[in-house]
């Protein structure tokens, strides 16, 4: 992810962009742009090194600049590198994780832990859904009430 100034502002009701990159604005005058993928890194650490800065910045500002070319005239500050926790693959994408979890760590009675995770970059789009879904279904202590594409995890075994 990369983070870029500018002196310029952009509209306070301007919306975040979900694009080949997303950018994720910041108030009027910041935004990061994100991401890259390293997929099996065992590094672990959210500083990176210039070279690594200048590659990530190399390939995210041509995606960026395709859905808001005004990011071509901000000024790059800094990279960072973070871990994304994806969800298992499906036949329907990379989709959210909701459930109940009572099931999974040992929980016989009605259900008290839930789950709404892996919502990765596409959060931006499924977040509400996402509460809206888990929130009835936690109302009425019934996870039939969320989709099976969305609870499928589930059934899927660990793989270590």
């Amino acid at each position: 992810m990369a983070a870029f100034p500018r002196r310029e502002k952009y509209g306070s009701q301007s919306p975040s962009i979900l694009s080949d990159a997303w950018l994720a604005f910041q108030g009027p005058c910041t935004v990061s742009v994100g991401s890259t993928w390293q997929w099996k890194s065992d590094n672990h650490d959210p500083s990176v090194s210039d070279e690594e800065a200048c590659t990530a910045t190399e390939e995210l500002l041509p995606k960026a600049s395709a859905v808001y070319p005004g990011i071509s005239k901000w000024d790059y500050v800094r990279a960072r590198a973070g871990i994304r926790a994806m969800p298992p693959l499906t036949a329907n994408g990379s989709l959210p994780l909701l459930g109940c979890l009572n099931d999974v760590i040992g929980e016989r009675s009605n259900c008290a832990f839930w789950l709404v995770g892996g919502l990765g970059a596409r959060g931006l789009l499924y977040h509400g859904l996402a509460g809206k879904l888990t929130a009835k279904a936690v109302i009425s202590s019934d996870e039939n009430m969320i989709p099976s594409e969305f609870t499928c995890w589930k059934a899927i075994k660990a793989s270590r």
